[in-house]
């Protein structure tokens, strides 16, 4: 196998193995993030090791790149602040440990 070749099938099993546990923990999120529907979801969550390095393996890219739809009248930088989970600011009374 080609270095090229080595390279994207371990980017593609680092990216099944990403994609495999936001199915397992969160599929509604995994259908924005991924673009995938409730059938795959369903069938990415059962795949093992072996089958995700297999299709890893395939010498084809299994990323799918999204298209960033930014609606109008709304700036990139505003529209990404909007993406980002919402994380409340620490004070002294609830600070983390």
């Amino acid at each position: 196998m080609s270095t090229l070749d080595e390279d994207l099938a371990r980017l593609n099993f680092e990216y099944l193995m990403l994609a495999r546990e936001c199915a397992r923990s969160n599929p509604a999120e995994t259908a924005w993030r991924f673009g995938l529907d409730k059938n795959r979801i369903e069938k990415l969550a059962d795949m093992t090791l072996e089958h995700l390095r297999d299709q890893a393996e395939s010498s084809r890219a299994v990323i799918q790149l999204l298209p960033v739809f930014v609606p109008s009248g709304v700036s990139m930088s505003t529209y990404v602040d909007l993406l980002q989970p919402f994380m409340p600011e620490w004070t002294d009374e609830n600070s983390a440990i």
